[in-house]
Protein backbone atom coordinates (compact mmCIF):
# COMPACT_ATOMS: atom_id res chain seq x y z
CA UNK A 1 0.00 0.00 0.00
CA UNK A 2 0.98 3.63 -0.53
CA UNK A 3 0.85 6.32 2.00
CA UNK A 4 -0.86 10.22 0.83
CA UNK A 5 1.21 12.90 0.03
CA UNK A 6 0.36 14.04 4.13
CA UNK A 7 2.07 10.06 5.13
CA UNK A 8 -1.41 8.67 6.20
CA UNK A 9 -2.94 5.70 4.74
CA UNK A 10 -5.88 6.29 2.48
CA UNK A 11 -8.89 5.53 3.30
CA UNK A 12 -9.54 2.62 1.18
CA UNK A 13 -6.31 0.66 2.53
CA UNK A 14 -8.63 -1.23 5.23
CA UNK A 15 -11.68 -1.64 2.80
CA UNK A 16 -8.83 -3.37 0.19
CA UNK A 17 -7.23 -5.40 3.20
CA UNK A 18 -11.10 -6.12 4.09
CA UNK A 19 -11.52 -7.46 0.03
CA UNK A 20 -8.57 -9.30 -0.23
CA UNK A 21 -9.11 -11.22 2.81
CA UNK A 22 -12.77 -12.19 1.26
CA UNK A 23 -11.10 -13.36 -1.79
CA UNK A 24 -8.81 -15.16 -0.42
CA UNK A 25 -11.35 -17.49 1.86
CA UNK A 26 -13.51 -17.90 -1.32
CA UNK A 27 -10.59 -19.61 -2.92
CA UNK A 28 -9.20 -21.36 -0.21
CA UNK A 29 -13.08 -22.56 0.28
CA UNK A 30 -13.19 -23.76 -2.98
CA UNK A 31 -9.83 -25.51 -3.22
CA UNK A 32 -10.95 -27.74 -0.09
CA UNK A 33 -14.25 -28.72 -1.71
CA UNK A 34 -12.26 -29.36 -4.53
CA UNK A 35 -9.75 -31.67 -2.94
CA UNK A 36 -12.82 -33.70 -0.78
CA UNK A 37 -14.89 -34.28 -4.19
CA UNK A 38 -11.28 -35.52 -5.63
CA UNK A 39 -9.10 -36.67 -2.66
CA UNK A 40 -6.22 -37.38 -5.22
CA UNK A 41 -5.97 -33.84 -6.05
CA UNK A 42 -4.41 -33.71 -1.87
CA UNK A 43 -1.41 -35.19 -2.40
CA UNK A 44 0.75 -32.73 -4.77
CA UNK A 45 3.69 -34.93 -5.12
CA UNK A 46 1.56 -37.65 -6.82
CA UNK A 47 -0.37 -35.32 -8.67
CA UNK A 48 3.07 -33.38 -9.83
CA UNK A 49 5.06 -36.67 -10.81
CA UNK A 50 2.02 -37.91 -12.86
CA UNK A 51 1.80 -34.54 -14.85
CA UNK A 52 5.63 -34.49 -15.08
CA UNK A 53 5.80 -37.80 -16.56
CA UNK A 54 2.79 -37.76 -18.76
CA UNK A 55 3.44 -34.73 -20.41
CA UNK A 56 7.69 -35.95 -21.12
CA UNK A 57 6.03 -39.10 -22.52
CA UNK A 58 3.52 -37.10 -24.64
CA UNK A 59 6.08 -34.95 -25.71
CA UNK A 60 8.58 -37.76 -26.66
CA UNK A 61 5.58 -39.68 -28.48
CA UNK A 62 4.75 -36.63 -30.29
CA UNK A 63 8.47 -36.38 -31.81
CA UNK A 64 8.62 -40.16 -32.84
CA UNK A 65 5.46 -40.44 -34.21
CA UNK A 66 7.17 -37.07 -36.05
CA UNK A 67 10.02 -38.81 -36.76
CA UNK A 68 8.93 -42.23 -37.95
CA UNK A 69 6.38 -39.76 -40.58
CA UNK A 70 3.22 -40.86 -38.63
CA UNK A 71 2.70 -36.98 -37.75
CA UNK A 72 3.05 -33.99 -39.58
CA UNK A 73 5.76 -31.40 -38.47
CA UNK A 74 2.24 -28.48 -38.38
CA UNK A 75 0.43 -31.26 -35.96
CA UNK A 76 3.16 -31.95 -33.70
CA UNK A 77 4.62 -28.08 -33.18
CA UNK A 78 1.09 -27.08 -31.34
CA UNK A 79 0.83 -30.34 -29.95
CA UNK A 80 4.39 -30.34 -28.05
CA UNK A 81 3.44 -26.56 -27.03
CA UNK A 82 0.42 -27.47 -25.20
CA UNK A 83 2.03 -30.36 -23.08
CA UNK A 84 4.62 -28.19 -22.45
CA UNK A 85 2.63 -25.17 -21.16
CA UNK A 86 1.53 -28.42 -18.49
CA UNK A 87 5.51 -28.35 -17.75
CA UNK A 88 6.03 -24.11 -17.33
CA UNK A 89 3.11 -24.36 -15.09
CA UNK A 90 4.57 -27.14 -12.99
CA UNK A 91 8.07 -25.30 -13.21
CA UNK A 92 5.86 -22.60 -11.50
CA UNK A 93 4.72 -24.54 -8.90
CA UNK A 94 7.73 -25.96 -8.38
CA UNK A 95 9.69 -22.44 -7.96
CA UNK A 96 6.76 -22.04 -5.03
CA UNK A 97 8.39 -25.84 -3.55
CA UNK A 98 4.68 -27.39 -3.70
CA UNK A 99 6.24 -30.81 -5.06
CA UNK A 100 8.44 -32.51 -3.11
CA UNK A 101 9.54 -29.97 -0.79
CA UNK A 102 11.04 -32.51 1.43
CA UNK A 103 12.70 -34.63 -1.23
CA UNK A 104 15.41 -32.14 -3.15
CA UNK A 105 16.58 -34.59 -4.93
CA UNK A 106 13.49 -35.19 -6.79
CA UNK A 107 12.30 -31.34 -6.76
CA UNK A 108 15.36 -30.49 -8.25
CA UNK A 109 15.56 -33.59 -11.26
CA UNK A 110 12.02 -32.12 -11.90
CA UNK A 111 13.25 -28.51 -11.87
CA UNK A 112 15.56 -29.68 -14.41
CA UNK A 113 13.43 -31.87 -16.55
CA UNK A 114 10.94 -28.94 -17.03
CA UNK A 115 14.02 -26.91 -18.44
CA UNK A 116 15.23 -29.02 -20.72
CA UNK A 117 11.95 -29.59 -22.81
CA UNK A 118 11.55 -25.99 -22.94
CA UNK A 119 14.89 -24.93 -23.42
CA UNK A 120 14.47 -21.09 -24.26
CA UNK A 121 14.09 -20.30 -21.19
CA UNK A 122 15.93 -19.22 -18.36
CA UNK A 123 17.59 -21.27 -15.82
CA UNK A 124 14.38 -22.05 -12.99
CA UNK A 125 16.73 -21.59 -9.65
CA UNK A 126 18.05 -18.03 -10.96
CA UNK A 127 14.17 -17.57 -12.09
CA UNK A 128 13.04 -18.19 -8.26
CA UNK A 129 14.83 -15.67 -7.04
CA UNK A 130 13.39 -13.31 -9.93
CA UNK A 131 9.85 -14.73 -9.05
CA UNK A 132 9.80 -14.12 -5.29
CA UNK A 133 10.62 -11.03 -6.51
CA UNK A 134 7.78 -10.30 -8.56
CA UNK A 135 4.95 -11.63 -5.51
CA UNK A 136 6.77 -8.76 -3.12
CA UNK A 137 6.75 -5.61 -6.08
CA UNK A 138 4.65 -6.82 -8.41
CA UNK A 139 3.31 -3.99 -10.48
CA UNK A 140 5.96 -2.01 -10.09
CA UNK A 141 9.78 -1.30 -11.88
CA UNK A 142 11.57 -3.32 -9.67
CA UNK A 143 9.56 -6.40 -10.87
CA UNK A 144 12.05 -7.40 -13.09
CA UNK A 145 9.85 -10.74 -14.11
CA UNK A 146 7.65 -9.02 -15.81
CA UNK A 147 9.57 -6.34 -17.35
CA UNK A 148 11.64 -9.42 -18.53
CA UNK A 149 8.69 -9.77 -20.86
CA UNK A 150 7.51 -6.55 -21.95
CA UNK A 151 5.48 -5.71 -18.95
CA UNK A 152 5.49 -1.89 -19.03
CA UNK A 153 6.67 -1.26 -22.23
CA UNK A 154 4.87 0.14 -25.05
CA UNK A 155 4.05 -2.16 -28.09
CA UNK A 156 5.95 -2.00 -30.47
CA UNK A 157 8.63 -3.84 -32.62
CA UNK A 158 10.82 -4.39 -29.39
CA UNK A 159 8.16 -5.12 -27.20
CA UNK A 160 6.94 -7.79 -29.43
CA UNK A 161 10.69 -9.18 -30.00
CA UNK A 162 10.53 -9.10 -25.87
CA UNK A 163 7.36 -11.48 -25.95
CA UNK A 164 8.47 -13.60 -28.87
CA UNK A 165 12.22 -14.54 -27.74
CA UNK A 166 13.19 -13.57 -23.77
CA UNK A 167 16.73 -13.88 -24.33
CA UNK A 168 17.22 -12.19 -27.88
CA UNK A 169 14.63 -9.42 -27.44
CA UNK A 170 16.18 -8.42 -23.81
CA UNK A 171 19.56 -8.27 -25.12
CA UNK A 172 17.82 -5.69 -28.05
CA UNK A 173 15.96 -4.03 -25.14
CA UNK A 174 18.81 -3.20 -22.76
CA UNK A 175 21.29 -2.35 -25.93
CA UNK A 176 18.36 0.11 -27.49
CA UNK A 177 17.23 1.83 -24.08
CA UNK A 178 20.60 1.59 -21.54
CA UNK A 179 22.66 3.81 -21.28
CA UNK A 180 26.53 2.71 -22.59
CA UNK A 181 27.95 2.31 -19.34
CA UNK A 182 25.15 -0.28 -18.30
CA UNK A 183 24.98 -2.47 -21.39
CA UNK A 184 27.91 -5.07 -21.49
CA UNK A 185 27.11 -5.78 -17.37
CA UNK A 186 23.21 -6.28 -18.19
CA UNK A 187 23.40 -7.73 -21.15
CA UNK A 188 26.39 -10.59 -19.17
CA UNK A 189 23.16 -11.09 -16.46
CA UNK A 190 21.04 -11.83 -19.43
CA UNK A 191 23.24 -14.68 -20.91
CA UNK A 192 24.55 -16.10 -17.92
CA UNK A 193 21.09 -16.29 -16.63
CA UNK A 194 20.15 -18.21 -19.93
CA UNK A 195 23.01 -20.85 -20.06
CA UNK A 196 23.63 -22.71 -21.01
CA UNK A 197 19.95 -24.01 -23.21
CA UNK A 198 18.55 -20.46 -23.58
CA UNK A 199 21.56 -19.48 -25.40
CA UNK A 200 21.83 -22.74 -27.62
CA UNK A 201 18.53 -22.56 -28.04
CA UNK A 202 18.71 -18.86 -30.00
CA UNK A 203 21.26 -20.03 -31.82
CA UNK A 204 20.20 -22.94 -33.21
CA UNK A 205 16.74 -21.11 -33.80
CA UNK A 206 18.19 -18.14 -35.80
CA UNK A 207 20.91 -19.94 -37.65
CA UNK A 208 18.06 -22.74 -38.71
CA UNK A 209 16.37 -19.74 -39.84
CA UNK A 210 18.92 -18.06 -41.55
CA UNK A 211 19.94 -20.83 -43.63
CA UNK A 212 15.78 -21.28 -44.75
CA UNK A 213 16.42 -17.25 -46.03
CA UNK A 214 19.39 -17.86 -47.74
CA UNK A 215 17.79 -20.57 -49.67
CA UNK A 216 14.68 -19.28 -50.43
CA UNK A 217 16.40 -16.51 -51.75
CA UNK A 218 18.65 -18.31 -53.84
CA UNK A 219 15.71 -20.76 -55.50
CA UNK A 220 14.56 -18.02 -58.06
CA UNK A 221 18.46 -18.01 -59.46
CA UNK A 222 18.52 -21.52 -59.65
CA UNK A 223 20.76 -22.38 -56.48
CA UNK A 224 20.47 -23.19 -52.96
CA UNK A 225 22.59 -22.68 -49.63
CA UNK A 226 25.78 -23.78 -49.53
CA UNK A 227 25.73 -27.96 -49.21
CA UNK A 228 27.42 -27.55 -45.60
CA UNK A 229 24.88 -24.91 -44.27
CA UNK A 230 22.01 -27.87 -45.66
CA UNK A 231 23.32 -30.86 -44.19
CA UNK A 232 23.73 -28.49 -40.76
CA UNK A 233 19.82 -27.89 -41.17
CA UNK A 234 19.14 -31.21 -41.57
CA UNK A 235 20.89 -32.45 -38.30
CA UNK A 236 19.02 -29.49 -36.66
CA UNK A 237 15.40 -29.86 -37.91
CA UNK A 238 14.50 -32.81 -35.41
CA UNK A 239 15.30 -29.78 -32.92
CA UNK A 240 13.77 -27.23 -34.13
CA UNK A 241 10.20 -29.43 -34.98
CA UNK A 242 10.29 -31.12 -31.24
CA UNK A 243 11.41 -28.65 -28.55
CA UNK A 244 11.94 -25.11 -29.88
CA UNK A 245 9.72 -24.26 -32.52
CA UNK A 246 7.21 -25.55 -30.26
CA UNK A 247 8.99 -23.59 -27.55
CA UNK A 248 8.61 -20.32 -29.07
CA UNK A 249 5.25 -20.93 -30.04
CA UNK A 250 4.26 -21.46 -26.53
CA UNK A 251 6.18 -18.98 -25.22
CA UNK A 252 5.20 -15.92 -26.94
CA UNK A 253 1.18 -17.07 -25.90
CA UNK A 254 2.21 -16.85 -22.42
CA UNK A 255 4.32 -13.89 -23.03
CA UNK A 256 1.93 -11.81 -24.53
CA UNK A 257 -0.77 -12.87 -21.90
CA UNK A 258 1.25 -12.60 -19.05
CA UNK A 259 2.61 -9.65 -19.73
CA UNK A 260 -0.95 -7.77 -20.29
CA UNK A 261 -3.21 -9.51 -17.64
CA UNK A 262 -0.09 -7.87 -14.66
CA UNK A 263 -0.56 -4.40 -14.59
CA UNK A 264 2.34 -2.10 -14.10
CA UNK A 265 2.23 1.23 -12.69
CA UNK A 266 -0.64 3.09 -10.48
CA UNK A 267 -0.31 -0.20 -8.39
CA UNK A 268 -1.55 0.30 -4.99
CA UNK A 269 -3.23 -3.03 -3.94
CA UNK A 270 -3.26 -6.63 -4.43
CA UNK A 271 -6.61 -5.89 -6.21
CA UNK A 272 -4.89 -4.38 -9.01
CA UNK A 273 -1.87 -6.24 -9.33
CA UNK A 274 -3.68 -8.16 -12.29
CA UNK A 275 -6.83 -8.15 -13.87
CA UNK A 276 -8.52 -11.69 -15.92
CA UNK A 277 -8.32 -12.24 -19.78
CA UNK A 278 -10.73 -14.48 -20.35
CA UNK A 279 -12.46 -12.86 -23.09
CA UNK A 280 -13.04 -15.39 -26.38
CA UNK A 281 -11.12 -13.27 -28.23
CA UNK A 282 -7.67 -14.36 -25.83
CA UNK A 283 -8.67 -18.25 -26.10
CA UNK A 284 -5.94 -19.08 -29.39
CA UNK A 285 -2.84 -18.03 -26.72
CA UNK A 286 -4.74 -19.56 -23.97
CA UNK A 287 -4.69 -23.04 -25.49
CA UNK A 288 -0.80 -22.83 -25.47
CA UNK A 289 -0.61 -21.13 -22.06
CA UNK A 290 -2.90 -23.21 -19.75
CA UNK A 291 -5.48 -20.91 -19.05
CA UNK A 292 -3.42 -18.66 -17.79
CA UNK A 293 -5.02 -15.28 -18.71
CA UNK A 294 -8.33 -16.43 -16.83
CA UNK A 295 -6.74 -18.40 -13.57
CA UNK A 296 -2.79 -16.61 -12.80
CA UNK A 297 -4.65 -13.87 -10.91
CA UNK A 298 -5.67 -16.75 -8.29
CA UNK A 299 -2.00 -17.06 -7.56
CA UNK A 300 -2.00 -13.48 -6.41
CA UNK A 301 -3.79 -13.99 -3.76
CA UNK A 302 -3.47 -17.51 -2.69
CA UNK A 303 0.15 -18.25 -3.67
CA UNK A 304 0.34 -21.87 -1.96
CA UNK A 305 -2.83 -23.18 -4.23
CA UNK A 306 -0.87 -25.92 -7.32
CA UNK A 307 -2.02 -24.76 -11.18
CA UNK A 308 -4.52 -27.55 -11.26
CA UNK A 309 -6.79 -26.32 -8.40
CA UNK A 310 -6.58 -22.84 -9.81
CA UNK A 311 -8.86 -24.13 -12.84
CA UNK A 312 -11.41 -25.91 -10.49
CA UNK A 313 -11.60 -22.81 -8.19
CA UNK A 314 -11.85 -20.48 -11.23
CA UNK A 315 -15.65 -19.36 -10.77
CA UNK A 316 -16.02 -18.73 -7.50
CA UNK A 317 -12.62 -16.59 -7.73
CA UNK A 318 -13.77 -14.71 -10.34
CA UNK A 319 -17.29 -14.32 -9.10
CA UNK A 320 -15.43 -12.95 -5.94
CA UNK A 321 -13.09 -10.87 -8.22
CA UNK A 322 -16.56 -9.26 -9.64
CA UNK A 323 -17.57 -8.54 -5.84
CA UNK A 324 -14.43 -6.80 -4.69
CA UNK A 325 -13.44 -4.91 -7.89
CA UNK A 326 -10.36 -6.84 -9.79
CA UNK A 327 -10.67 -6.15 -13.10
CA UNK A 328 -11.77 -8.08 -15.97
CA UNK A 329 -10.78 -8.17 -19.69
CA UNK A 330 -9.27 -4.77 -19.36
CA UNK A 331 -8.23 -3.72 -23.09
CA UNK A 332 -7.39 -0.38 -22.81
CA UNK A 333 -4.49 -1.87 -21.24
CA UNK A 334 -2.72 -2.37 -24.61
CA UNK A 335 -2.60 1.32 -25.04
CA UNK A 336 -1.12 2.39 -21.44
CA UNK A 337 1.67 0.29 -21.62
CA UNK A 338 -0.20 -1.47 -18.57
CA UNK A 339 -0.68 0.91 -16.49
CA UNK A 340 -3.69 0.79 -14.24
CA UNK A 341 -6.06 3.24 -13.94
CA UNK A 342 -8.82 3.49 -12.36
CA UNK A 343 -11.10 5.77 -14.46
CA UNK A 344 -10.03 4.07 -17.89
CA UNK A 345 -10.59 0.47 -16.42
CA UNK A 346 -13.91 1.38 -14.93
CA UNK A 347 -16.89 -1.57 -15.28
CA UNK A 348 -15.10 -3.92 -17.69
CA UNK A 349 -16.55 -6.81 -19.57
CA UNK A 350 -16.64 -10.53 -18.55
CA UNK A 351 -16.96 -13.19 -21.33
Amino acid sequence: MRLTDEGVMPNNVNNDAASIEAIRAVIRRAGDDARQRYPVLANNNLMGMSIFLLSVAGILGCGWAWLEGAMPAWLCIPLVAILTSFLHELEHDLIHWQYFKNNKAIHNLMLLGVWVFRPGTINPWIRRRLHFLHHKTSGTAEDLEERGIGNGHPYGFVRFWVMMDTFTGNLLRVWMFLPAGRRWHSAKRIIASNMPFGVITAFVWYSFLLIQLINLLAMPFGGSAPEALLSYADAVTPLIVILIAPFYLRSFCLNFISSNMHYYGGVDSLLNQTQVLNDWRFLPFQLFCFNFGSTHGIHHFVVGEPFYIRQLTAKAAHQAFREHGVPFNDFGTFARANRFETAKVGQTADA
